[in-house]
C-alpha cells in the first residue's frame, strides 16, 4: 500500500509539475516581447550597397553592427538556396509549426545517450528568432525561442519565417545574410547562386568559423557533400543533379569590395546619410573604368613631379548626371587618401573666366572681336599680373579668354560689376554665403573657393545654351527643371571664344591658383563636360602645377576617349548675326578704319560705337594710319602702332618657328616635309607645352621637338613652361 501510495503522489506531483509548465508556457506566450518590429527593420536597412546605373556593384558600407548585411525578399532567393537551406537545418520546416517535436525526441534521446549536447532540435524558426533577439544558450532561453516561433509563424506564416532566418543567418566573419554571402564570396546576387553555390553557403551557418570558404575552403567543400547528399535523401535533386553540382568549379572572388572609388562612396553616403539599402547612382561604368585608367597613368607622372593630389569629374551635359569620379588618386595614402579633391573646396584660378564674359556678351559691353586691353594695370592697392609676366597689349576679347589673361578679365569684372557677377555664380550653385562685400575685383582671377564637381556643372550650364540643372548623382534623382543663367547667344558667343579646334566641337578652360598650389582643366562638348584637378591636399605649391600642363593633357584626353566620334557642334542660336568691325578695335567702322574682319554681335543686345581708334583727318597719304589709343595703352605700346606684339620671355625662348616666320606644305606630297618642328630651351627643369590657335599640341624637354602637322593659314602659337610663355605667329602656304 505504502509503494502504491507513493506512485500516487509522484503521479500527482509529475501532473502538477506540467500543469505548471503548461501554465507557464501560457502565461509567456501572452506576455512575449514584440517582435514584429524587429523582423520589419530585420527585412529591410542593412549595409549600404552603391550601384552604378547598370547595377554593377561600386561599394558596400557596413551597418550599424559593423556587418555586411542586405535584406532580400525571399523572391529574389534562388530556389537552391532554398531548398538547400532547408535540407541542411531543417528538414520538416514545411510540416511543423515553428517547434518541431519529432527534432526534440531526437535531440533528448541522443543528447541522454552520449551525455552531452549533441543536437539543440532547434527548428529554422527557433532559430531565426534566436537571431532576431540574441542572447545566452540555456533553457530558458531556448522556452523564449519555441515559443516565439510558435508565435510568430502563426501571425506571419512560413514564407516570412524563412525569409527572415536568410537575411540575418551568418555566413562567417561580418557577412550576414544570403545576399551579403552570396556577393561576398561570389559577386553576384542571392538569384543567381548555383546548385553547388548554394549548397555550400548553404551549410556555413551550422559553423560561420570553422566552414568560412575564404579561410577553410576544404572543410566548406566537406559540408556542402553532406547538404548535397541531404537534399538527394529528401528527394530536392536527383543523382545526376548532386554529380554536376559536386563537380562545379567553386571560385571564391577576391576579398577586397570592388570599390572603384571609395571617396565616390563616401560622397554617396553623405548624401544619403548611410540609410541603408541598395542606392543607384548615375555613374556609367564604361566612363568610370575608362576615367580611373586615365588616372592611374597621369597620376604616376605627376607624382614624379612632386604632385600628390588628383582628382576628375565627368558629367552629361543633357540631365547634369555624375558619369564618373575619382575624388582621389591615391585613396590609400596615410595622410591625404581620405580627402576627396572632387568636393574640397580650392582656388579655381581663371575657371570663372569665362562666366565674367559671358556675362559681357549678354549685358552688350563685349563681342568677341571687340578690345580689350591687356597692360599694366592697377586698381587702388590691387596690381594683378599675368602668370607668364608678359603682357599683349590690345587683343579682342576672344583671345583675351582664350589666352586666359588676367588683366583684361579684371577689367571686364569691374566693367560688369561684382554684384551682377556674384548673382551668376549663385545661381549655378557656386557662390553659397557671405555678403558680397567679402569679394573684390581678384573673384576674377579665382579667389574664392569652389569644388571642382560644382565647377564642372556650371560649364555644363555654359554647354546647354545658359540653362542650368542641379547635379544629379542619385538615379532615382529625375528632376531635369532648368533655370536661365545665361542667355543661349552669350553662351554660344563664350564657347566660340573658348574653341580650341577648327570645327568647334570641343572647347576647354584651364586654371592655376596662386602660388601654384592648384592646377585645373575643364573640357567642354556638347555631350560632355571633363574636369581634372591637380595639387597637394596639404596646400603646397609646386611649380609644375600648371592648368596647362599638369591638367589639360589628362581632361583632353580623357574627353576624346569617352567618345572619339563625337563632332557635335553647337548650333549658332536665332538672335546671333555676323556684322563687320574694325579689324583693331571691334567695333562698328568709322570712316579711317581700313582693316575690317567678321564678328558675332547680339543685335539690339552688343554695343553699337563706332570705332574711336581712328581718325579720318588724321590719315594721309604722307602719314598713314593714325591710332588714338587710350592713355594707359599709348604709354605702354612702344612698337609701331597698331601691332600687338607679346614678350620674349628671359627663362623661355622659341626656337622655331621663326617669329612671323612663312612655311610652305608641298600639297604634291603630303607625306613629305608637311611636319613643323616645335622647338624652345627654357633654363629652368621642366617641360615646355606648345598650343597653336589655342589648341593643344603636345609637349616636350628643353631643346626637344614636337612635331606639327601643318596647316594652311596664319598660326598663332604659345609656348608654355613654368609659369613663363611666349607668343609668335607664323604662317603656312602651300607650295603648288
Amino acid at each position: 500500500m505504502r509503494v502504491k501510495h507513493i506512485h500516487l503522489q509522484c503521479r500527482k506531483l509529475l501532473l502538477l509539475s506540467f500543469a505548471v509548465v503548461l501554465v507557464v508556457c501560457y502565461i509567456l506566450y501572452f506576455m512575449l516581447p514584440p517582435v514584429q518590429g524587429r523582423i520589419a527593420e530585420a527585412n529591410r536597412g542593412g549595409a549600404t550597397e552603391i550601384l552604378d546605373s547598370k547595377g554593377g556593384l561600386i561599394a558596400w558600407h557596413v551597418d550599424s553592427h559593423d556587418s555586411w548585411r542586405v535584406p532580400v525578399a525571399l523572391e529574389q532567393v534562388s530556389a537552391w538556396a532554398v531548398k538547400s537551406i532547408i535540407a541542411a537545418e531543417d528538414q520538416r520546416f514545411w510540416e511543423h509549426r515553428g517547434v518541431d517535436p519529432f527534432a526534440l525526441v531526437r535531440a533528448a534521446s541522443q543528447n541522454l545517450r552520449y551525455g552531452r549536447r549533441v543536437s539543440g532540435a532547434s527548428t529554422i524558426s527557433m532559430q531565426a528568432m534566436r537571431l532576431l533577439r540574441p542572447s545566452e544558450r540555456n533553457w530558458t532561453a531556448k522556452l523564449r525561442e519555441s515559443l516565439l516561433a510558435l508565435q510568430t509563424e502563426k501571425e506571419s506564416g512560413k514564407r516570412k519565417i524563412l525569409q527572415l532566418y536568410l537575411n540575418l543567418a551568418p555566413y562567417g566573419g561580418n557577412v550576414v545574410g544570403i545576399e551579403a554571402a552570396a556577393r561576398h564570396y561570389f559577386g553576384k546576387s542571392a538569384r543567381e547562386l548555383t546548385l553547388g553555390e548554394a549548397s555550400l553557403l548553404s551549410g556555413i551557418p551550422q559553423s560561420p568559423a570553422r566552414f568560412n570558404p575564404r579561410k577553410h575552403l576544404q572543410a566548406a567543400l566537406q559540408r556542402r557533400e553532406y547538404v548535397l547528399e541531404r537534399m538527394e535523401q529528401l528527394g530536392m535533386v536527383d543523382a545526376k543533379a548532386v554529380d554536376a553540382a559536386l563537380k562545379e568549379k567553386i571560385i571564391i572572388r577576391n576579398a577586397a569590395v570592388n570599390n572603384r572609388d571609395p571617396r565616390f562612396a563616401d560622397y554617396v553616403l553623405q548624401l544619403t546619410a548611410n540609410r541603408g539599402g541598395i542606392v543607384n547612382t548615375t555613374i556609367d561604368p564604361r566612363v568610370q573604368a575608362i576615367t580611373q585608367n586615365l588616372v592611374q597613368k597621369k597620376y604616376q607622372e605627376l607624382a614624379a613631379g612632386g604632385i600628390t593630389g588628383m582628382a576628375v569629374v565627368v558629367l552629361d551635359v543633357s540631365d547634369s548626371k555624375l558619369l564618373a569620379m575619382v575624388g582621389n588618386a591615391d585613396p590609400d595614402n596615410p595622410v591625404s587618401g581620405f580627402v576627396n579633391g572632387a568636393t574640397a573646396r580650392r582656388q579655381p584660378g581663371s575657371l570663372l573666366k569665362p562666366f565674367i564674359f559671358c556675362s559681357a556678351y549678354e549685358q552688350g559691353i563685349l563681342t568677341p572681336a571687340a578690345v580689350v586691353y591687356d597692360v599694366p594695370s592697377s586698381w587702388n592697392e590691387y596690381r594683378p599680373e599675368n602668370i607668364d609676366h608678359a603682357y599683349l597689349g590690345a587683343i579682342s576679347a576672344a583671345e583675351a579668354l582664350r589666352y586666359s589673361r588676367n588683366i583684361p578679365a579684371v577689367r571686364v569684372l569691374q566693367q560688369i560689376g561684382i554684384q551682377f557677377f556674384t548673382d551668376k555664380l549663385a545661381r549655378m550653385g557656386l557662390y553659397t554665403a557671405g555678403p558680397v562685400e567679402q569679394y573684390n575685383l581678384s573673384l576674377a582671377l579665382g579667389t574664392a573657393e569652389m569644388p571642382l564637381l560644382k565647377l564642372v556643372n556650371a560649364y555644363a550650364t555654359l554647354s546647354r545654351g545658359g540653362e542650368y540643372m542641379p547635379l544629379k548623382v542619385l538615379a532615382g534623382d529625375t528632376c531635369n527643371k532648368t533655370s536661365s543663367v545665361f542667355t543661349p547667344q552669350a553662351s554660344w558667343l563664350t564657347i566660340q571664344s573658348l574653341g580650341h579646334n577648327r570645327e568647334c566641337t570641343l572647347a576647354w578652360k584651364t586654371g592655376t591658383s596662386w602660388n601654384h598650389r592648384d592646377a585645373w582643366a575643364i573640357c567642354i562638348s556638347k555631350r560632355y563636360v571633363v574636369g581634372v584637378w591637380c595639387g597637394n591636399f596639404s596646400g603646397s605649391g609646386n611649380n609644375n602645377l600648371l592648368g596647362a600642363e599638369a591638367a589639360l593633357p589628362a581632361a583632353v584626353e580623357l574627353a576624346d576617349s569617352i567618345n572619339p566620334a563625337d563632332k557635335a557642334k553647337w548650333e549658332k542660336p536665332e538672335g546671333v548675326a555676323v556684322r563687320k568691325v574694325c579689324a583693331l578695335s571691334g567695333s562698328i567702322p568709322g570712316a579711317g578704319c581700313n582693316h575690317v574682319i567678321d564678328d558675332y554681335y547680339i543685335p539690339g543686345v552688343s554695343a553699337q560705337g563706332i570705332c574711336r581708334l581712328h581718325k579720318a583727318e588724321d590719315i594721309t597719304e604722307t602719314t598713314g594710319e593714325r591710332i588714338m589709343w587710350p592713355a594707359e595703352v599709348a604709354a605702354y605700346l612702344e612698337n609701331k602702332p597698331g601691332e600687338k606684339v607679346a614678350e620674349q620671355s628671359d627663362g623661355l625662348k622659341l626656337t622655331s618657328p621663326v617669329a612671323e616666320g612663312i612655311y610652305f606644305v608641298n600639297s604634291a606630297c603630303p607625306q613629305q616635309g608637311n611636319k613643323l618642328d616645335l622647338s624652345s630651351t627654357v633654363t629652368s627643369k621642366g617641360g615646355i607645352a606648345y598650343f597653336i590657335d589655342g589648341e593643344y599640341v603636345g609637349r616636350c624637354e628643353s631643346g626637344g621637338a614636337v612635331a606639327w602637322n601643318m596647316v594652311p593659314g596664319y598660326h598663332k602659337l604659345v609656348a608654355v613652361a613654368n609659369g613663363e610663355s611666349v607668343h609668335t605667329g607664323f604662317e603656312i602656304k602651300t607650295l603648288e
